[in-house]
Parts: C-alpha cells; sequence; structure tokens
C-alpha cells in the first residue's frame, strides 16, 4: 500500500492514467504501475538466469550460434532488461491507444453514413448511438466509443450530452472527437442533425482519400529501404565475400550466423513496423454468432408426456448432426474457406511427403515449408476472392433495392423483384432470405440471418444500417442509397490502393529475382573461373550458403510483400511459395545444386 501511495504521488505516472482510459484499460493507474515494477524485475532475473547458463547452452549443438556470446558477462545488462520491460509494459497503454486511434478513424466514415441513414429515417441521437454500440461486430473500435456514451446515460445517469462530452474528452480519435464536439451544439440547438451527419460522411471519406496517398507515398519510401537493406545489402556481402576469398577462414562461420539470423529478425522487424504504420481496413469475412431472436405468441398448451419429449429431441438432435455430416460431405472444403487456418492440419499431412522428395536437408526443409504453407495459401485467397466478388455486388444491388422501393413497393417485395436479375454471389443467398421470409420469417430475422451466412464487412454495414432503419420507416429509398454509397467509397479507396502498390510489389519481384542472378553468376561463371586459376574457393559451401540465404529472403520478401500490398500477411503466403519455388527450380536445375 505505501508503494501504491508513493506511485500516486509521482506526477510523471499521471500521463499512463490518461493512457489507460484512452485504451480503455480498465485498471487503477496504480496498480498498473506496480504490475510494470513486477514484470521488470522478473524479466531481469529471468536474464540473469540465461545468461548464466549461457556456457552450457552453447555446448549444445542446437545453440551453438550462442558459443558467440558465451565468454560475455551478459549478466551485467539483466538491470538493463529489466528496465526495458518495466518501460515497455509502461509504453503499452500508449500504444494501444494509437492502435485504437487508427481503428476509430478508418470506421468513421462508415459510422458517419449509419448515423446519416439513420437520422433519415428519424431516428434521435441516442438512438444512433446505442444501436452503434450494439453494432460491434460491425463498427469495431466506434461502436466501444458508444458503448461508453450508452454507460454514463443508462448507468450513471448523464445527460446525452453529458455523456458525448465526457467521450470526446477521453477518447484517443481526434476525428471522434470533433465529430462529437460539433454533434453537440447541433443536438442542443436542434439544428439539422441530417445535413450533419451527411457532410461528416462526406469529409471523412475525402480525409481517407488523402490519408491514404499519404500514407502510399511513406509505403513506397519504405519500399526502398527493404530493397536496398535486405536485398542489396546480401548481395554485397555475398559478392566481397566471393572475391575477398572469406569462405576460407575460420570467421566464415560467424558471417554466415550474421547473414542467417540477421535477415530473418530484420525482416520480422521490418513486418512489424509495416504492421504498425498500416491502416487496418477489415478485410475479412467474419461470421458472427447467431443471434436468438425472440418472438412471442400465444399458442394453446399441449400435453406431451416426459418419455415423447425425450424421443423428440433425440430425433431433432439426430437430425440436425446428419445435416452437418450431409453438409460436409457435399462440400468439405466449406469450413476450411470459412476458417482457412484450419487447413494448416492439411499441411502437416503434405510436408512430411514433400520433405521425403530430395536427400539433402536444406532443400528438403524448403519443400516442408512449401508443403505445409500451400493449403493456408489456397483456401485463404479462396476465401478473400469470394469476399472480393460479393462486396463489388454490393452497392449495384443495394441500389436496385432502392429504386424499386422509389416506385412504392416494399423493402420485401422489392428483393422478390431483384431476384429475377443477376446478382452474382449474392443471388443465391438472397434467395434463401427470400424464401426465408416467405416461410413465415419477419424481414428483419431473414436479414440479420442473410448477414450472418454472408459475413462481408461491407454487407455487414449495410444490412445493419437497413435492419436498423427499417425498424423508424418504411421509405427506405434514401437509406438504400447510403449504404450504396458507403459501399462504393470503400470499394474506390480499396482499389486505388491496389492500383498504387502494384509497383512496389513488382519492384521486390524484380529484386529478388536480380539476387538469384546474382547467384548464379557468382556460382556458375565467377566461381567457376576462380578455381581454373587454382584460386582455393569453397564452391560447394558457397552454393549452400546462396541457397539458405535466398529461402530466406523468398519467404520474408513474399510476406513483405503481401502486407505492402494487400495490407494482409497472409496475403503475402502466394508471393512466398512464389520465390520459395523460383529458388528451388534455379537452384536444382539450373546451378545443379
Amino acid at each position: 500500500m505505501n508503494l501504491r501511495r508513493w506511485i500516486r504521488s509521482k506526477e510523471s505516472y499521471k500521463d499512463i492514467r490518461g493512457y489507460l482510459r484512452t485504451a480503455r484499460i480498465s485498471i487503477p493507474y496504480d496498480i498498473y504501475v506496480l504490475r510494470a515494477f513486477y514484470y521488470g524485475i522478473f524479466s531481469a532475473l529471468l536474464f540473469f538466469a540465461f545468461s548464466l547458463s549461457l556456457p552450457r547452452l552453447s555446448e549444445i549443438p542446437l545453440f551453438s550460434f550462442l558459443s558467440v556470446f558465451s565468454k560475455t558477462p551478459l549478466y551485467l545488462i539483466s538491470p538493463l532488461i529489466g528496465y526495458a520491460a518495466y518501460k515497455l509494459f509502461l509504453l503499452y497503454p500508449k500504444y494501444l491507444a494509437v492502435v485504437r486511434k487508427t481503428k476509430i478513424d478508418l470506421i468513421l466514415p462508415h459510422a458517419a453514413a449509419f448515423c446519416y441513414g439513420m437520422s433519415k429515417g428519424g431516428t434521435p441521437v441516442y438512438e444512433i448511438f446505442k444501436e452503434l454500440a450494439k453494432s460491434f461486430h460491425t463498427y469495431g473500435e466506434f461502436s466501444k466509443e458508444a458503448s461508453f456514451i450508452v454507460r454514463d446515460v443508462e448507468l450513471f445517469g448523464c445527460s446525452p450530452v453529458e455523456a458525448m462530452k465526457n467521450v470526446a474528452e477521453t477518447t484517443p480519435s481526434e476525428k471522434l472527437r470533433d465529430f462529437l464536439e460539433n454533434l453537440i451544439p447541433m443536438v442542443e440547438s436542434g439544428g439539422d442533425i441530417q445535413r450533419y451527419f451527411s457532410v461528416k460522411m462526406s469529409q471523412y471519406f475525402e480525409h481517407a482519400r488523402r490519408t491514404q496517398t499519404m500514407f502510399l507515398q511513406t509505403l513506397e519510401m519504405i519500399g526502398e529501404v527493404y530493397v536496398v537493406a535486405f536485398v542489396a545489402m546480401p548481395i554485397f556481402l555475398l559478392i566481397t565475400l566471393a572475391t575477398s576469398g572469406l569462405l576460407s577462414i575460420p570467421q566464415t562461420p560467424l558471417i554466415f550466423n550474421a547473414l542467417y539470423f540477421g535477415l530473418p529478425f530484420g525482416s520480422i522487424a521490418f513486418i512489424l513496423l509495416l504492421d504498425f504504420i498500416t491502416p487496418k481496413e477489415d478485410l475479412d469475412i467474419g461470421f458472427v454468432k447467431k443471434v436468438h431472436l425472440k418472438r412471442f405468441a400465444w399458442v394453446e398448451e399441449e400435453g406431451m408426456n416426459e418419455e415423447e419429449y425425450r424421443r423428440k429431441v433425440k430425433e431433432y438432435e439426430s437430425r440436425k448432426q446428419n445435416k452437418k455430416i450431409f453438409d460436409i460431405i457435399k462440400n468439405p472444403f466449406a469450413p476450411l474457406i470459412k476458417k482457412p487456418l484450419y487447413a494448416l492440419c492439411l499441411g502437416v499431412l503434405t510436408a512430411p511427403l514433400l520433405f521425403s522428395l530430395e536427400s539433402s536437408l536444406d532443400k528438403k526443409l524448403l519443400l516442408a515449408t512449401i508443403g505445409f504453407i500451400a493449403p493456408l495459401c489456397i483456401f485463404y485467397e479462396l476465401k478473400m476472392r469470394k469476399l472480393i466478388k460479393i462486396e463489388k455486388t454490393i452497392p449495384d444491388f443495394l441500389k436496385r433495392l432502392a429504386e424499386i422501393n422509389e416506385s412504392g413497393l416494399t423493402l420485401k417485395e422489392a428483393i422478390r423483384i431483384v431476384l429475377k436479375s443477376r446478382i452474382g454471389l449474392l443471388s443465391k443467398e438472397v434467395r434463401r432470405a427470400w424464401h426465408d421470409m416467405e416461410l413465415g420469417s419477419e424481414m428483419r430475422e431473414a436479414l440479420v440471418r442473410f448477414e450472418e451466412r454472408v459475413g462481408s464487412p461491407a454487407l455487414r454495414r449495410s444490412i445493419t444500417l437497413v435492419v436498423k432503419a427499417s425498424e423508424m420507416s418504411s421509405d427506405m429509398k434514401d437509406i438504400l442509397y447510403i449504404a450504396a454509397s458507403d459501399a462504393e467509397n470503400m470499394l474506390s479507396l480499396r482499389k486505388d490502393r491496389v492500383m498504387t502498390t502494384f509497383i512496389y510489389v513488382a519492384t521486390i519481384y524484380i529484386s529478388f529475382g536480380t539476387f538469384l542472378y546474382i547467384c548464379y553468376a557468382l556460382s556458375m561463371q565467377f566461381m567457376t573461373s576462380l578455381s581454373k586459376l587454382g584460386t582455393q574457393i569453397n564452391v560447394p559451401e558457397l552454393n549452400s550458403m546462396m541457397f539458405t540465404t535466398s529461402c530466406i529472403l523468398g519467404f520474408f520478401s513474399g510476406l513483405i510483400s503481401g502486407q505492402m500490398g494487400e495490407g494482409r500477411l497472409l496475403s503475402g503466403l502466394k508471393h512466398s511459395i512464389i520465390f520459395l519455388l523460383a529458388t528451388y527450380f534455379i537452384f536444382t536445375l539450373l546451378m545443379g545444386y
């Protein structure tokens, strides 16, 4: 308790309290700082124990590379390691607040579109935030901020205006703060809320385009740094080693270890940097948990004995289980497309098969790596292609509904008429939604189940808006056009990014191709000429080093290509497989390795 009192008395720790609030971490700041002390002490002791055991660890063949540090008194820096762990723990709330700020800013244009659509249907401002708070699976961190407005009103008895002021003071996003601070006078004075939301929606989408342009310019510079540091530098090192004859002296293994460990760890750090600065648009298919929509109706009581009841429940469960088995037999790959990470189970089976095709260990590991990640890559790409095809049809689908609704027909009738036209992959799911309504389900229930089945982020936002607004008004024309505009803006931003980053990905391909050509020239031309002159050059060792370096560089270059080009690490698996296969065939077929 005395330590907590001392922490509260220190002004330097007051900022932690603000970061914890903006990060929405529900821990008192003095307890959080106390935990940081404990983690720092534990890290220092752990590193101290590791440094003392280093000489014995280096005797194990697997950890022989640690022999370089075995005679270094690393235990002396244990306090420094503890202090670093302590500072990192204190910095985590600030990092989390920055991450939340990015997520809120990304979803803000879509949230503004939702507010605009709901206000068109006559929904009060507080009810709009209440609906946003219920839609975390759609609006993410913005929904969490809205939930704090609802909490302050319903739990603490604040007025909606006071609650918005509280959130504006504690949110990490300056844009959201500006959004709420400008909204408050409109609510207090009874201004034109609809126009405000409309202006904000357009303003935020335009700002998103400018932000993306600035980010892509930064990405171009980072791409050039990567090419120099992780492609040109290994080439320079290979040429230096070959021309200086260092391959025949004892220091060579140290250089090899630096290359083998420097490339992967440097690449991982580069990936983390890209992940930190990249605006992360929700491009994944997410399936929310099934929502049980309750409807109450008076029914006549029907007597049933316990035995008959148990029999009927057993029959129902049996039919349900049989249907699951039939669905798996009918489409065995559906679970893998829905959850591509499950495909790693297939990778565990295919990796040993490819591992057995080669005799040398490095080639075995290369083929095994391809076999392990290939199933995940295939099913992930199938999933993303399906997502992209679905989302391309959403604006047209919503516009058609709006046009039909404008003629005086209800939304339910508009869905029936749209079914007669071709709307791509959505046709099947829209037809199921229509049959759901025909069998007696309410339109809201059918649309929510439709959203659950498809799982597209753009469709989630559109259906959430349509479902909520339909409860307030039957005139859905303007709301459908707003939802279509929201989807179109998202697709436009994504298209601009893909077109711009294509050149960055192409640069990585050209750089890696240049690296493979240098390896080929060194092995087949330069080293061969030196050998004929009688120079003592260990050519097999050089080839082995170049092969291993190419594998490491190819794998991580592929991941970085996916992170730069599409903003998703798993999208880089296809590039990694291409680079690894190119390495295998060039070294095997052209270089005879």
